[in-house]
């Protein structure tokens, strides 16, 4: 079996180089990671354009997926008071990019600008609920904003928030929905909040918002929500990867010849 030298440096078998580059690339797991949840809006919701008067609420239960792409080597948004506590298990990270689909409405771009402190938030069975997981989207991680969070009892495969893995939430448990920063009260007792809608962008990119109402609600009140983080290859590791799977079709064709 011949032995082919490149630019003078002397290489394996292409057939072999093509596999083992594939492969690689194929088992590289990158920092970026995708966030898929669905769930479902209340008729105390609304969506409507930003210029309209007056809120347009749900007029029945409403689906919706969000997808969101985010970096877990990006800055932690989440509060950070002194270790040990509850939120050590808890990370909020901008997202890269963020999309609803919602409805019959269609989809719509979320922004950090449009929505300063706009976070993907991740919490581990070690946070504020000992034993679940929980994730979604809040604006404001640290004055605990406008959001959207699930609430599941597991994690396939577990993991910690300090270690993020791709994952798939399990045995949903319940919802919350805020619709601003608490300024009466806190948490579960929270009577009142500074409703500010998520301002959503369609395709044309004409503002849109989505003001949610605050609530919790469990099983079996709440329609089932579902959720995964999935990793995504970074832009330089799908060009190897087709690199890759390219050397590999050529030293194919090369075997037949």
């Amino acid at each position: 079996m011949s032995i082919d030298c490149v630019i003078g440096i002397c290489t394996r078998p292409r057939h072999l180089i093509a596999a083992a580059c594939a492969a690689a690339c194929l088992g590289a797991q990158a920092a970026p990671f995708e966030l898929t949840y669905s769930g479902w809006f209340s008729t105390g919701e609304a969506l409507n354009l930003q210029s309209d008067a007056s809120p347009t609420y749900f007029s029945a239960t409403t689906p919706f997926i969000l997808q969101a792409r985010f970096d877990d080597s990006s800055p932690n948004l989440a509060p950070l008071p002194p270790s040990p506590s509850s939120f050590d298990g808890y990370r909020a990270y901008a997202p890269t990019s963020m999309v609803f689909y919602i409805g019959s409405a269609g989809q719509f771009a979320v922004n950090g600008t449009d929505n300063p402190g706009l976070s993907v938030s991740i919490f581990d069975q070690q946070s504020f609920d000992p034993g679940h997981y929980a994730v979604g989207v809040i604006v404001d991680a640290v004055a605990d904003g406008a959001g959207i969070v699930g609430d599941f009892r597991g994690a396939s495969p577990a993991f910690a928030a300090s270690a993020l893995t791709a994952t798939t939430f399990t045995d949903f448990a319940g919802v919350g929905h805020s619709s601003g920063i608490c300024i009466s009260g806190g948490g579960a007792t929270c009577t009142l909040h500074n409703v500010t809608p998520i301002v959503l962008r369609d395709a044309g990119n004409t503002a849109w918002n989505l003001t949610l109402a605050s609530f919790e609600t469990d099983l079996p009140a709440e329609r089932m929500n579902m959720a995964a983080i999935s990793a995504v290859p970074e832009p330089s590791t799908y060009g190897l990867m087709l690199a890759g799977l390219g050397l590999l079709a050529w030293a194919a064709r090369a075997r037949r010849r």
